[in-house]
């Protein structure tokens, strides 16, 4: 019998090879993008889930408030958090520290050769714990409860040393006050790609102390990350009430003031915290659902094209299943022949589904910003995904139809009444309206965010970024003795414009600048708490950068450095600080008193509002105080010409004063362009799912006309004997499909216009909603219909009468 049911199949999709070939191709295309997206989705939702430990691990964080609203949210903790919240509260059972040590490099010494390593944490001993991070090579007897105790990452100790076997040897950090020694005591496995915490060396916590003059009992600087191990069973909801009193004990102490200590699930921090000074830039669980959301809806417009010409099949098909029950067969029987034909159906396009992925894969993982080497066919869920995806496809593309073909009532079919059935005509028109009306939001969507980024773009950062390369600071004690000949060296070059040495560079993450809350004008009658950014530069940043001063003057040579000016200190800010102030214009600043850190300043001069980071943020508020020591970065601007001239200029000047210090470099704008990467991959893959959804609508929409048409062929041509125009004939083979999608048209319109609404809303600068947005995709859909049925109505339209009327 099964046999049987093949043949048929078989013979059937030789007779409609063309309904078969969308069928398929659509299935497939939908298919391969919900296997692609569910896997990108699968990994940004696995952030920790290699670690056993996750579920009970915490991160604790600061909320600066102002009066009773959050003001700002910083992912660093005070030093001293970790062991009093271990102490005192019963649900934690453990905890770590984890610093940043340097950003965004730091210089290590190993034999003759200097590098350049990125990502180095000083942790307790307790990290290994907490964190589950075996030892390749040396024992957790003992780790790092000493300072200049070093472990290097499998990578590392391969690349440096070209072997695990590393224990017992050193490598030594230049630093401006001296060199220091570190002893590699292990070895450890890389960090996972789905880890928010990655690094490449860790180093004993106690080295803090013992070399970069951190205090054991230190509430002024909060710069570590702080992890709670809770014990086993601890109920969320109550810690967290444990924490809230915790922090008001703090608050009570003066340990802290206008803070508040808050916790974090680990899990929750890839796709949910956006904090300053977070680790590494975060994803956006949005972002993540909308792809996901828009895969799905992808692939049920394949299924709904399925069952849509599967049902337009039915007539043709009535009859002989009408026949079919005449001679016995059960409906039983019926509908089993129409899933065999849905089973195979969904294998070949599964097939071709499974190919595209493999075809696509490469481009796919670069596209969303997959780790490198990421495999999507080699994870056994991709396989499980993909059989479930198909039974599932079965069942929904096969179960409706298999209905329909089997109650064919065999009296009325045998008669030719079932043709003047509105049944399956209302279907057919409520899917087409249902497919387009996704499509049309999908195509509104992708017009938004194409323009949105075009315009955060095209926005007036307030300086410029062009023909300006960045080096960092060599980590030399003699550094900034040099600085002066590196300097003058560089202006000696012709096409060099301007030098400028500060603490942190726009384009980088404003986590560079210390931040500060609680300064307000000396003379304010209401205080408030807000969070300030604190950069240094030198007295040519302003002109680097193209930052325009409103009022007072620049820093000159006669400033006393602001960080150890505790008399005088000097400050140029922003327009955003003297908003906050209430100062209402800039000239009004000038020679205001501020209380800072226990001492005055004076306001020396504003300047416009720039944006440290990409318009998607609204201005922060900048404290520029004078430091020309070359500790950080150094701009150099220049007057335009060859980027590689300039990088090698840059190169060999920086090479001539620090020949023994690895040379860092960026350009500035190809720096401050990647603030926008996430946008152009959420771009990029919306892009792609749309297209793939536009693709899938037209090809059901042609096979529906083509369809549509051929039952229509003999009425056409009594049409056109009887005088009928071509024109007149093009009209009445496409208004009914034009019509579906005027209304697919009205419906998706004002969901789309909320959508787009809500999305924008997520943006400081953004563009403003405009007709054309939505009126030009809507274009694009009739246009797109247009073809789509056109090249079926206009072949039917010029055929001779003749052939028309030989048509059964």
């Amino acid at each position: 019998m099964l046999l049987n049911y093949l043949k048929i199949a078989q013979r059937i999709f030789r007779k409609d090879s063309t309904f078969t070939l969308i069928n398929v191709v659509g299935l497939a295309a939908g298919l391969a993008v919900a296997l692609l997206i569910i896997q990108y989705v699968r990994f940004e939702l696995s952030y920790e889930n290699t670690n056993p430990l996750a579920n009970r691990i915490v991160r604790l964080t600061m909320d600066y408030m102002n009066g009773g609203a959050v003001d700002a949210q910083d992912a660093e903790t005070y030093p001293q958090i970790g062991p009093r919240a271990n102490q005192e509260m019963a649900q934690v059972v453990n905890y770590t520290r984890v610093y940043s040590i340097i950003k965004p490099s730091m210089t290590v010494q190993i034999g003759k050769e200097y590098q350049a390593v990125e990502k180095v944490l000083a942790v307790d001993s307790s990290f290994f714990s907490l964190f589950n991070y075996p030892l390749l090579r040396g024992s957790r007897k003992d780790l790092f409860t000493k300072p200049r105790q070093a472990v290097l990452t499998k990578s590392m100790a391969l690349t440096y040393f070209n072997t695990l076997d590393v224990l017992g040897k050193t490598m030594k950090v230049p630093k401006p006050e001296g060199n220091m020694l570190l002893e590699i005591v292990g070895v450890v496995a890389d960090s996972p790609a789905n880890t928010h915490l990655k690094f490449d060396m860790l180093f004993s916590y106690p080295t803090l102390r013992s070399d970069f003059g951190q205090q054991e009992d230190d509430w002024s600087s909060n710069n570590v990350f702080t992890y709670l191990q809770l014990a086993e069973n601890t109920s969320y909801d109550r810690f967290t009430k444990s924490l809230a009193a915790f922090s008001d004990r703090l608050l009570t102490e003066k340990k802290i003031t206008s803070e508040r200590v808050i916790g974090q699930k680990i899990s929750e921090i890839h796709l949910y915290s956006h904090k300053t000074y977070e680790n590494e830039p975060n994803g956006e669980a949005r972002s993540v659902y909308v792809l996901l959301g828009v895969a799905f809806l992808v692939l049920l417009s394949a299924l709904v094209n399925y069952v849509n010409l599967t049902t337009a099949k039915a007539l043709d098909r009535a009859r002989e299943m009408g026949l079919r029950k005449v001679v016995g067969s059960t409906q039983s029987q019926i509908r089993m022949q129409i899933f065999i034909e849905t089973i195979l159906i969904n294998i070949i396009a599964s097939g071709l589904a499974v190919g595209l992925v493999a075809g696509f894969q490469s481009v796919f993982v670069q596209v969303a910003g997959l780790p490198e080497g990421f495999s999507v066919m080699g994870d056994v869920f991709f396989w499980e995904s993909a059989g479930a995806f198909l039974l599932l496809s079965v069942i929904l593309s096969g179960f409706y139809p298999a209905f329909v073909l089997s109650s064919y009532d065999p009296v009325k079919v045998l008669k030719g009444n079932f043709s003047r059935s509105t049944k399956g005509t209302l279907l057919r028109k409520s899917l087409v309206v249902f497919q387009f009306t996704i499509t049309l939001i999908l195509l509104v969507q992708t017009f938004a965010v194409y323009q949105q980024v075009s315009f955060l773009r095209e926005q007036n950062l307030g300086l410029t970024i062009d023909h300006t390369l960045v080096v960092k600071a060599p980590a030399s004690n003699n550094a900034r003795q040099e600085y002066g000949a590196f300097r003058q060296m560089l202006l000696a070059q012709s096409q060099v414009k301007s030098v400028s040495v500060s603490g942190a560079v726009p384009g980088l993450e404003s986590s560079l600048m210390n931040t500060t809350t609680g300064i307000n004008l000396s003379d304010a009658v209401k205080k408030t708490n807000y969070n300030y950014y604190m950069a240094k530069i030198d007295t040519s940043f302003f002109e680097l950068m193209g930052i325009r001063l409103l009022a007072g003057k620049n820093f000159d040579a006669t400033t006393r450095p602001g960080f150890s000016d505790t008399t005088n200190r000097q400050l140029i800010v922003n327009e955003e600080t003297i908003r906050l102030w209430g100062i209402p214009t800039p000239e009004q600043a000038i020679g205001k008193r501020v209380d800072l850190w226990g001492h005055q300043a004076t306001i020396r001069g504003v300047v416009r509002n720039y944006h440290y980071e990409s318009p998607k943020a609204a201005h922060i508020p900048i404290i520029h105080m004078y430091s020309p020591s070359f500790d950080s970065f150094a701009s150099v601007k220049f007057a335009g010409g060859n980027a590689k001239e300039q990088l090698a200029t840059l190169k060999q000047v920086y090479e001539a004063n620090f020949p023994h210090t690895p040379f860092s470099y960026f350009f500035m704008d190809s720096e401050y362009d990647k603030q926008y990467k996430a946008d152009d991959r959420f771009q990029q893959v919306f892009g792609a799912l749309t297209g793939l959804a536009i693709l899938i609508s037209c090809l059901g929409l042609f096979g529906l006309a083509t369809f549509t048409v051929s039952k229509r062929t003999k009425e056409i041509g009594i049409r056109k004997v009887i005088g009928a125009s071509t024109m007149n004939l093009m009209l009445l083979l496409s208004t009914d499909f034009i019509r579906t999608v005027l209304l697919s048209i009205l419906i998706g319109l004002p969901i789309t216009y909320l959508l787009v609404k809500n999305w924008l809303a997520n943006y400081a600068a953004r563009i403003e909603l405009s007709g054309w947005l939505f009126a030009w995709p809507a274009l694009l859909v009739l246009l797109l219909v247009l073809v789509s049925i056109g090249s079926r109505t206009v072949a039917t339209a010029l055929m001779n009468p003749v052939k028309s009327l030989r048509s059964e």
